[in-house]
């Protein structure tokens, strides 16, 4: 990530270094070329012979289940925008509309290596609605922070009970509030100027805080404390899961897969996880990556074919097909609304009046 701030705020990192550089481009490459080899031996998976009674039943989906999962992609693709959005709330105002067009940009791109998703969602936050740098390191940041806040908790009910039900959504949702609350407290210590005292109390610290840098990083508590902000973006992060989930719920259905609640939901968030910290782009990786793991704990086993050929390959790869689609589509329509909606340069100036 600091790479690509560099980019943007005009610092080389690698100048005088030219040796590094053409060694990043040539690791980024590499990766790439591994991942569409891995997207083609999905494909091959699901493919096969084993797998063709599954494809076949394609044919026959219903208007209803192909708009069903066309729903839950562009969910993703907004449910995060409005995610973004709502983090950032407290400390910047940008329009909603504009931070879900490039969030929808950024989505598409995300296929690409070289960090280009990045670069881009950098560049149009800094460039249109005038976000610092800094600050948008510590948004990300704060992004991230949640993300983690939502998923341990659901990643621990799930291993414990092993199934969806309704004490999974008890354990779920209660865990995941106090896991955000006991986020915002911390947080809380840290904002807003008696933070800013706080921290400047720390001998070594003292320096730092009197920096013009650290304003713009220290807002990733200023977003973090606001309850406003971080209550939405836990009930976003957990319907970004579940829509997740409810794709390969669908394709499964689709296909005629014998699968479960908690097969869904652990296919959703390793397809999920694994297209987030994927280095060489999305593509390829998410779904060698979720047919791996199906295998490994045994996703609808009884539905694996003779010589270990994954029917589950035929559900990733169509819930892939279709939200590349989608994706496009919703990357057109954020680029035309980013070029007919005029710029408004956010304010620095916290909207969240529930600080304190």
């Amino acid at each position: 990530m600091s790479d690509a701030f560099d980019e943007i705020s005009g610092n080389d990192g690698d100048q005088g270094r030219p040796g590094r550089s053409v060694l990043r481009v040539l690791v980024q490459l590499v990766g790439f070329l591994a991942s569409i080899g891995a997207l083609g031996w999905a494909v091959s998976v699901a493919l096969r012979e084993e797998n063709r009674a599954q494809l076949e039943n394609l044919q026959n989906a219903s208007v209803g289940q192909i708009m069903a999962i066309v729903g839950l992609s562009f969910g993703s693709v907004a449910i995060n925008g409005i995610l973004f959005w709502v983090v950032i709330r407290p400390v910047h105002s940008i329009r909603m509309t504009d931070v879900i067009s490039t969030n929808a940009i950024a989505t598409f791109l995300a296929y690409l290596p070289f960090k280009v998703s990045l670069i881009a969602r950098v560049t149009i936050h800094k460039k249109r609605d005038g976000v610092p740098v800094l600050m948008i390191g510590a948004w990300f940041a704060a992004v991230a922070v949640l993300m983690l806040a939502v998923l341990g908790p659901m990643a621990l009910v799930s291993f414990l009970l092993q199934e969806v039900n309704a004490l999974w959504w008890v354990g779920v949702v209660g865990s995941v509030a106090v896991s955000v609350v006991v986020l915002i407290g911390i947080a809380r210590v840290f904002y807003g100027d008696r933070g800013v005292r706080r921290i400047a109390s720390v001998g070594i610290m003292k320096g730092l805080t009197e920096r013009e840098s650290f304003t713009k990083l220290h807002a990733g508590f200023d977003m973090i404390a606001s309850p406003w902000s971080s209550a939405w973006a836990g009930v976003l992060r957990m319907a970004d899961v579940l829509a997740f989930a409810g794709r390969f719920l669908v394709a499964a259905s689709v296909l005629g897969l014998p699968i479960s609640g908690s097969d869904a939901l652990l296919l959703g968030s390793v397809y999920f996880i694994i297209g987030v910290l994927s280095p060489f782009g999305m593509l390829g990786t998410r779904e060698a990556g979720t047919i791996g793991a199906a295998a490994l704990f045994g996703v609808s086993a009884a539905a694996i074919g003779e010589g270990g050929a994954s029917p589950i390959a035929a559900a990733v790869v169509f819930v892939t097909a279709v939200e590349a689609v989608v994706n496009l589509g919703c990357a057109g329509f954020g680029v035309a609304w980013l070029r007919i909606s005029p710029e408004k340069r956010g304010s620095g100036d916290g909207q969240d009046g529930n600080m304190d």
